[in-house]
């Protein structure tokens, strides 16, 4: 393959930077949304996962959401009801619960849902101890989102829900400075915020968060060119910057952020050919929902070249079905969803809408009654 010259949007850092890439594939105009192909690419990750994926089986959960909420964003949920009830079943068969003799024990445990069946032990809905696995078994937080997002698309009531040890436990994760630990002895970083700010607002109680502290926090995050990073003092990046935002939305203190201006110009300047999650690197699929939102968010999406951004996104869908992160890259379930995502964003193919707070279907966020996100769009 030819080495070519990629020309990055002038207005980034760096003008254009020499890599070796592929010849540029086709334009993608005329081209569909391949409905049957995303649908089959979906369903199957609900029934197994590939060889290659072995290791996510800790991460089973966060596949479980983006298949069920890729099928809601297509229209085509239906897809699963013979499957429903055996779904939700095992989602809450993942649910770490809190010994009802000991309420007290959530304030130094994590409660929550667990990542997939290689964790825990024996489950049995009839023994009031839940699936209490090993010494060091605990819940992830991500993992806990991902469960609610689930069970909220599959129109659970969360009447099982274990959700006075899991607002318990936002507590212990919740650090001095502000952030929210994955778990106890875990990484914090700015996409475990957001996971806190979600599950509290699906459950309907914010006493788990120190809202002041989590504002401060994000508010110092804030990089010089505008976006946000993973914690304080990282770059910007689109999928902590979403994260961040989403966050202060939910909290309602998006005034709180001190250079509005230079987040709009740092989204802004993100679109080349798609959007970029960093300066100097290639448009990846997945960033035309992260940034997209994001700019949903502030009110400024139709800063946007929607038309562009579709193009280079249904470039990375593939022949098995699925998007890449880049075209002619084998596709993961990351990208397909939020691929799909950004493209319901912008109007097109004949998708179901996206609550871009949320990431989920606002079918979906509004069968939940907690769910009532404060007005999002900047004040100028």
């Amino acid at each position: 393959e030819p080495i070519i010259i990629i020309g990055l949007p002038p207005r980034w850092p760096g003008g254009t930077e020499r890599m070796a890439a592929k010849a540029p594939t086709p334009e993608a105009k005329g081209v569909t949304l391949d409905v049957e192909k995303h649908i089959r690419y979906f369903i199957s990750y609900l029934k197994m996962l590939p060889a290659d994926f072995e290791g996510f089986d800790t991460k089973r959960m966060m596949i479980c959401y983006l298949a069920l909420s890729g099928l809601d964003v297509l229209g085509k949920l239906d897809k699963v009801e013979p499957m429903r009830k055996g779904i939700i079943e095992w989602i809450y068969s993942m649910q770490k619960t809190r010994p009802k003799k000991n309420e007290g024990k959530a304030k130094e445990t994590h409660y929550g849902f667990r990542g997939g069946s290689s964790y825990g032990g024996k489950f049995d809905v009839k023994d009031e101890k839940g699936r209490q696995g090993f010494p060091k078994d605990e819940a992830h937080i991500a993992m806990t989102y991902s469960a609610l997002c689930a069970l909220q698309i599959l129109g659970d009531d969360l009447s099982r829900v274990d959700k006075d040890a899991i607002i318990q436990s936002l507590k212990l994760l919740q650090r001095e400075n502000g952030c929210f630990r994955c778990a106890t002895t875990e990484e914090d970083d700015m996409r475990f915020m957001y996971c806190a700010c979600v599950i509290s607002a699906m459950l309907g109680d914010w006493s788990g968060v120190n809202k002041d502290a989590a504002v401060k926090y994000i508010v110092e995050s804030q990089a010089f060119d505008g976006g946000i990073g993973l914690r304080i003092g990282a770059e910007g990046h689109g999928g902590t910057t979403y994260c961040a935002i989403a966050s202060l939305v939910l909290m309602g203190c998006l005034e709180s952020l001190s250079d509005k201006a230079g987040l709009v110009r740092w989204c802004c300047n993100a679109q080349g050919e798609g959007f970029v999650g960093r300066p100097n690197k290639p448009p990846d699929s997945c960033y035309s929902f992260w940034i997209g939102a994001t700019m949903k968010m502030l009110g400024i999406y139709d800063l946007s070249n929607k038309a562009k951004n579709r193009e280079f996104n249904l470039k990375c869908q593939t022949k098995y079905g699925g998007f890449g992160k880049h075209p002619d890259v084998l596709p993961d379930p990351l990208h397909s969803y939020f691929g799909i995502c950004g493209l319901s964003m912008m109007g097109f193919d004949g998708l179901l809408p996206v609550d871009p707070v949320l990431g989920i279907t606002e079918r979906a966020a509004k069968s939940n009654l907690m769910l009532k996100h404060p007005e999002s769009k900047m004040k100028e």
